[in-house]
């Protein structure tokens, strides 16, 4: 069993980090490990339970049932990932993202459990799991924070250019 917990200090507000985290359409993007998403139209995390995301772990594609096992607004996410033709292959898995709030910026913290069902495969794949995880940790914190610098007020010389 593979259990990996790797955690990012983001300069912006709860809030922020979690509407960010839930529009699936762009934060599960940043895995490199997903290839496609099939999200329902107008999709809601709080009404939508299953949707289906395809891997590439470097062994072969895999069709994979993305299910919401516990959602907890704005702390807490947890999915549950299991290829449809069978469970056990691919790598099934569980992510639980977590969000804590202090001083003007949040902690995100990514925890990833899961197993390709026995310990020889699972020993070579756990660090690159763990470049994974920190990778997209870094791209969701830049995306966040970039989008935190861009919403300036604006001010007066921002009106009157000459």
């Amino acid at each position: 069993m593979i259990s990996i917990s790797e955690s990012i200090t983001i300069k912006a507000d709860r809030n922020k980090v979690w509407a960010f985290l839930s529009d699936f359409s762009i934060s599960l993007q940043f895995n490199r490990f997903h290839t496609q998403l099939e999200l329902p139209a107008e999709y809601s995390i709080s009404k939508m339970k299953t949707f289906t995301i395809h891997h590439n772990f470097g062994f072969g594609m895999h069709e994979m049932v993305a299910e919401i096992v516990n959602c907890n607004p704005p702390f807490m996410l947890e999915i549950k990932e299991f290829c449809k033709e069978d469970s056990k292959k691919g790598f099934p898995h569980t992510t639980i993202f977590t969000v804590e709030e202090s001083d003007k910026k949040c902690s995100l913290k990514c925890t990833v459990l899961g197993t390709y069902g026995a310990k020889v495969q699972d020993i070579p794949f756990k660090p690159i799991l763990k470049g994974v995880i920190i990778e997209e940790l870094l791209k969701i914190k830049n995306a966040i924070e970039s989008a935190e610098n861009s919403l300036k007020p604006l001010s007066p010389e921002t009106i009157n250019p000459i």
